[in-house]
């Protein structure tokens, strides 16, 4: 089985797992939710009910010469009752027969409302009572709960139909979502494995994998953690392919010689700035006073470009503080981005600007190893280059333009 075979049967597994637990703790949450909120409701209808009742049980009850009739007016509305006066026990419906337990008793004894859960004849059954104003007696209702288990098991019948829907459907989306990461990973790695001679030839396939990956991060907010974390690895390492085949493109196209110079003038102190400003730099990068503006002929977006690679490049492997200077003379100009990093070895310093050179080859970072390059080159077919010197406080990256580059202030 090939290595991405196996990862997307691992991706699966994991999604189904994870899908699987969701289901279980979400449908334990909800059944536990609902049952205390069903047995809180019925509590509570029950002691607002017991303590109306027990209001107008005082006077009732003063009065009464037959206890026993006054206990069966309850009855009439459908409550069972038990009262507890003069020593005797006095029951609603005689045939009722449950038995009030000590502890209940007790709480009533104190003045207080309590209550109790029992089972009457198999019915869940809630027992309500207290002491009754006026005179020494307690009196208790009794309140049917046998709705209760029957909704909570339909409950339980609808959540495990949930449970088991989700983790199919979940199921589902990780056989699409792991055959089309697979397909991904292996047109990635199939892409890699071209040179800048056919990166023409790169562009479709590219484009498709662009508009998959954008799909894919639609919908990256209802993923499992496990599969948004692959997902997001995913769509990052495409947002890498497309900028590597675009710097091999680029590459092709000035080895070719047919990149053309488009010319104009401009102040490249104010580009310098709007390079800075626009990718969102400004309180990484600090750019260094200049007197007035440094007026230039040249090709306004191949300098942006050349100064986003050397400033990209010390933002991501370099240290703070970046600073970024701009310098001219009567033949030449110059801005010098410089890092405060440990400095490149000596060993590697000279080929910091060869094709996917990287100082560590087992680094992962960010990066395709051909930005130096595209800098220097596109340095050069302006007339001009790019160099670097490197010590133990930091690297420097200087970009010159010759003197017919520049405008005549």
């Amino acid at each position: 089985m090939s290595k991405v075979g196996w990862s997307s049967r691992r991706l699966v597994a994991v999604v189904v797992a994870i899908a699987t637990l969701v289901a279980v703790g979400l449908s334990l949450v909800i059944y536990v939710l609902v049952r205390d909120a069903r047995l809180q409701d019925s509590l509570d209808r029950a002691r607002a009910e017991t303590t109306f009742n027990l209001r107008l049980a005082g006077p009732l009850l003063a009065g009464a010469t037959d206890l026993q009739q006054a206990v069966e007016s309850y009855e009439d509305r459908g409550i069972h009752a038990v009262l507890f006066a003069d020593g005797d026990v006095f029951r609603s419906d005689p045939s009722f027969d449950v038995t009030i337990p000590p502890a209940l008793r007790s709480i009533a004894s104190r003045g207080q409302i309590g209550f109790v859960r029992v089972e009457v004849d198999g019915v869940s059954t809630l027992l309500v009572g207290g002491p009754t104003p006026g005179r020494d007696a307690e009196l208790y209702f009794a309140f049917s709960e046998a709705t209760i288990p029957d909704d909570l098991q339909q409950l339980s019948i609808v959540l495990l139909v949930g449970g088991i829907a989700l983790v199919v459907v979940a199921f589902a989306l990780a056989r699409v979502a792991a055959a089309r990461i697979a397909t991904l990973a292996e047109a990635e790695a199939w892409g890699r494995r071209f040179t800048s001679d056919v990166s023409h030839e790169l562009r479709t396939p590219v484009a498709a994998l662009l508009s998959e990956a954008e799909v894919l991060e639609g919908h990256l907010d209802g993923m499992p953690l496990e599969a948004r974390r692959a997902a997001e690895l995913l769509v990052r390492d495409v947002a890498r392919l497309r900028s590597l085949v675009e710097g091999l493109t680029n590459l092709a196209s000035l080895d070719a010689g047919r990149e053309e110079v488009r010319a104009e003038p401009f102040d490249l102190a104010a580009l310098v700035a709007g390079t800075i400003r626009s990718r969102g730099w400004d309180d990484r990068v600090h750019l260094r006073d200049i007197a007035g503006p440094v007026p230039v002929v040249s090709d306004r977006s191949r300098i942006d470009r050349i100064l986003a690679n050397l400033i990209g490049n010390a933002l991501d492997h370099g240290e703070r503080p970046v600073e970024v200077a701009i310098a001219r003379d009567g033949s030449s100009v110059t801005v010098e981005v410089a890092d405060a990093g440990p400095g490149i070895d000596p060993e590697h310093l000279e080929h910091v600007f060869d094709r996917f050179y990287r100082a560590d080859p087992a680094r992962s970072g960010p990066g395709s190893g051909l930005g130096l390059a595209i800098a220097r080159e596109n340095a050069r077919l302006l007339g001009g280059d790019v160099d670097v010197r490197s010590a133990g406080d930091g690297t420097r990256f200087t970009m010159r333009l010759p003197v017919d580059a520049v405008a005549e202030p």
